[in-house]
């Protein structure tokens, strides 16, 4: 409970400056702001204090009081009539309603209006974001009647890679971390996130909550900012609205391969909820390869992709302050932009990518079309402070995080045509993205002027993802393409409220606007009913299980009871419940993850599987030799490592038993 009460002390406090960042803005906005600010504050501001303190309580309590003198200055200054005036906390909130005796204010003080009202709040953001805190309930430890926990479909993979850091972060309070599944390696995957959930675990929040609280507070950041920042390109509520529904109700065109697949077999259609990646969108179903690798946003990004959803959480107040900063020449918003570029790397970098070849197109646009000499000169100033913001801010974790990682191991490499294996070029990207890339040519030539530069940043970006792998796996090169997609939808969803428009008085309208709608929406609506399915339990099993009761109640014992930096030997299994529940190094993780994020190449980690099977099959002394030079304090047997490796029970036995329950043991080696 602390740990959530602390987490909602930094969302205030990022409130307070928000309402003094953008004084006059509406409440929905500042809110919005607020929630970035606060976030922020916590998973990016506790870096410095934990690099002096550790990852401990004193160094989050030294973060609350540096974070609370900005605000209480402000204060200070400015007077409680000021702070109640700029965040309506202790008045009414009302405006003023000018004097009938005075004269008009001039129309350029003008309040500005509101960008959303109660009935977008309620009706559009609600609602949406309602369905992304549902399968979070249902795909973050859910319990089940056997007393483990269950998950959902999408989450049953990546899930235990994000726990591995929440705990390991939290539980051994070293700081900067290393993996837990490859110990002595720094951590240079965009980990921020996860450390936010680390800081409400280390204070006391369940790690089920740990998880789930900041996910709803971000997801619901999310679907307001997507909505804000599509009412400020669009300026019209109906186009936010649409693109809004668009990119979270997302899919192409794949729902007419099952839709053709039912009509000989009713099961095609009906798999869809009950088979492994059968579904619309993604699917990867051997059996229904029909070459469809765009994802549903909700059920393949955010839900399962932590540092996914904080990326896209931070690009739309990004992208709005990079936007209004040209339009309105407003050197606080270049400011701030800064500072939360600067911030970005450790929270996404691929989002972080995509957005600075999104500045740089823009940058050298606005240089090229201005003509005032003054005006440019005041253009290249703003860029200058943003950049060598974003820059100071940067370089030391990109020298300190992602060279480490990424430098050795070439991430980036050439490879075009993304993951399309069977189509050709533009039918393939038809049916994946259907109707954006149905309309996206009409849309862009729609858009205004100066929203075109923004999609020739995002042409930018696409050329990019489709030029270069930026990680071993090329799946995940769709973290790219999606800020184009996102961005590309905006405009979309307004060219085609222009047309309706255009079409007024048209006989069949409203069907064919029905149809425009539905061709981009059942493809997400039925991926995002098989997601819910897969997190519903069925008599008390849960068709997904993570962890037994018995995986818990022996990871509960290795908490309490061994030291925090205790390394524990297990198999490398992707199931394995020690690394992701208990926060203690094991030996060797699972290739998936250690082979994806470069930590060894398959030689090394065959090398290291061969050596941990020799270990648990070989003899006494072989194993204690094994275990000194290798820094292990515990051996653990469960039926993961007598099932896949050939224990010599005899050679076990002879170490210390601390901990036995079913059939899973711990062993301290002395």
């Amino acid at each position: 409970m602390l740990g959530i009460l602390i987490y909602f002390y930094f969302l205030f406090l990022g409130y307070i400056y928000s309402s003094y960042v953008f004084k006059g803005k509406d409440i929905y906005f500042r809110a919005w702001m607020g929630g970035i600010f606060g976030n922020v504050i916590l998973m990016a501001g506790i870096v410095l204090p934990s690099f002096a303190l550790g990852f401990t309580h004193i160094s989050h309590i030294v973060l609350m009081v540096l974070a609370l003198v900005p605000a209480a200055l402000l204060i200070y200054k400015g007077g409680i009539g000021e702070f109640k005036r700029n965040t309506g906390i202790g008045s009414s909130g009302a405006r003023k309603l000018p004097d009938k005796a005075k004269k008009p204010a001039p129309a350029a003080a003008a309040a500005e209006e509101p960008c959303m009202d109660w009935k977008v709040l309620v009706f559009v953001i609600l609602p949406i974001t309602l369905v992304i805190i549902a399968l979070f309930y249902s795909h973050i430890l859910m319990p089940n009647a056997n007393g483990g926990v269950t998950t959902g479909q999408s989450t049953y993979g990546d899930l235990r890679l994000h726990l591995s850091f929440i705990t390991s972060i939290a539980e051994q309070g070293k700081f900067p971390p290393d993996y837990s599944i490859f110990p002595g390696h720094i951590i240079g995957y965009p980990f921020f996130v996860d450390m936010l959930s680390s800081s409400l675990y280390l204070f006391g929040a369940s790690l089920r909550w740990a998880v789930i609280v900041p996910s709803c507070v971000l997801s619901f950041l999310l679907v307001g900012g997507f909505y804000i920042v599509a009412y400020s390109l669009t300026k019209r509520r109906a186009s936010a609205i649409l693109a809004t529904v668009f990119i979270f109700i997302n899919g192409g065109f794949g729902f007419a391969y099952f839709m053709d697949g039912a009509k000989a077999d009713r099961t095609v259609f009906t798999q869809i909820f009950t088979a492994f990646y059968h579904t619309p969108t993604n699917a990867r179903a051997n059996d229904f390869n029909h070459n469809i690798c765009w994802a549903n946003t909700i059920c393949d990004m955010i839900i399962p992709q932590r540092t996914t959803m904080a990326g896209w959480c931070m690009f739309c107040p990004m992208l709005w302050l990079l936007v209004n900063a040209i339009r309105e020449r407003a050197r606080r918003y270049y400011i701030v932009l800064g500072i939360l570029s600067g911030c970005m790397l450790m929270i996404h970098t691929h989002t972080l990518v995509a957005f600075v070849l999104i500045c740089a197109v823009m940058f050298v646009a606005g240089l090229i079309t201005e003509k005032d000499a003054q005006k440019r000169k005041a253009f290249f100033t703003n860029w200058l402070i943003f950049g060598g913001i974003a820059a100071i801010m940067l370089l030391p974790q990109f020298l300190f995080w992602t060279v480490r990682q990424a430098g050795g191991n070439s991430f980036m490499s050439f490879h075009f045509n993304w993951e399309n294996k069977l189509d050709p070029y533009f039918w393939f990207y038809l049916k994946n993205w259907g109707i954006a890339a149905l309309f996206a040519v009409p849309a862009v030539l729609y858009a205004s002027k100066e929203n075109k530069r923004l999609l020739l940043g995002c042409a930018a970006v696409f050329v990019a993802g489709e030029l270069i792998l930026f990680q071993p796996l090329e799946y995940d090169n769709n973290k790219i393409f999606f800020i184009v997609y996102i961005v590309l939808m905006i405009f979309i969803a307004d060219w085609l409220l222009g047309m309706w428009d255009k079409l007024k008085g048209m006989r069949g309208r409203a069907y064919l606007a029905v149809i425009v709608i539905a061709a981009g929406t059942v493809s997400g609506a039925l991926t995002i009913c098989r997601e819910f399915y897969s997190g519903i339990t069925t008599n008390g099993d849960g068709r997904w299980q993570v962890y037994s009761k018995d995986d818990l109640a022996m990871a509960e014992y290795i908490k309490k009871n061994t030291p925090k930096d205790a390394k524990i030997l297990t198999n490398n299994s992707f199931y394995h419940f020690v690394y992701s529940l208990t926060g203690r190094d094991i030996y060797l993780g699972p290739g998936n993850f250690v082979g994806t994020h470069g930590l060894a190449t398959n030689e090394v980690s065959s090398d290291m599987t061969s050596k941990l099977k020799s270990a648990y099959s070989g003899s006494y002394e072989d194993l204690i030799r094994f275990c000194r030079e290798n820094d292990i304090d515990y051996v653990y047997v469960g039926n993961d490592e007598k099932k896949n490796l050939s224990v010599n029970n005899d050679s076990i036995e002879r170490l210390e038993k601390v901990y036995s329950i079913g059939t899973e043991s711990l062993y301290k080696v002395n």
